[in-house]
């Protein structure tokens, strides 16, 4: 069994030095398999593969509808224009159908009506605060006033209480004067009556 064995291997016959080139020969095909493998099968390049695929097709296709429908309405001779106004015909039909459609479609499901509301809330919205800024505004000046009045009443009541201060001193010296007018009829009406 052993000698079998040995007679399916067969004699490596290189040196050690073959066998290393062998391993850095082999490495270096791996690496670059893997590193081909690697951008072949990244997300950016599958994406930009992906991408391309969509643009030659869309262009394809847009070629051959142009073509197809460029037959349509124009021929050796040109333009064929009852084709063309049965086109034209068609897009105003489909148009007018749209607008119908939707129509219906919005009173049937109340959109139209809600969006009137809408328009209506928002208008009065908007009305709401123009009158408040309005509002703010009136306010400002009515404080203003009244800050410019309260100011004239402190200078008034200033002015009346220097005023009532003068006044009351002007009583006091009428007294006075007064007092001494008494006294001095009262000695004038003594000395008469001395003097007679």
């Amino acid at each position: 069994m052993a000698e079998g064995r040995q007679q399916k291997k067969a004699k490596d016959t290189r040196s050690a030095d073959q066998i290393r080139r062998d391993i850095a020969a082999a490495r270096a095909r791996m690496s670059s398999t893997i590193e081909g493998l690697t951008e072949e099968f990244h997300p950016v390049a599958i994406k930009n593969r992906a991408v391309g695929q969509a643009k030659d097709f869309a262009q394809k296709e847009y070629t051959s509808v142009r073509d197809r429908l460029t037959s349509e309405v124009k021929d050796e001779n040109g333009w064929r224009t009852d084709r063309l106004a049965v086109i034209g015909g068609g897009l105003v039909a489909a148009v007018g159908a749209l607008v119908v459609l939707r129509a219906v479609v919005g009173r049937a499901s109340g959109a139209t009506t809600r969006r009137k509301l809408e328009r209506v809330q928002l208008a009065h919205a908007k009305r709401a605060a123009k009158a408040a800024k309005a509002g703010r505004r009136s306010d400002k000046k009515l404080a203003k006033a009244d800050k410019k009045h309260a100011g004239k009443v402190a200078r008034l009541a200033t002015d009346d209480s220097t005023v009532s201060g003068v006044a009351q001193a002007m009583l006091k010296q009428a007294a006075v004067l007064r007092a001494e007018a008494a006294d001095e009829r009262g000695h004038n009406v003594a000395a008469s009556k001395n003097s007679k």
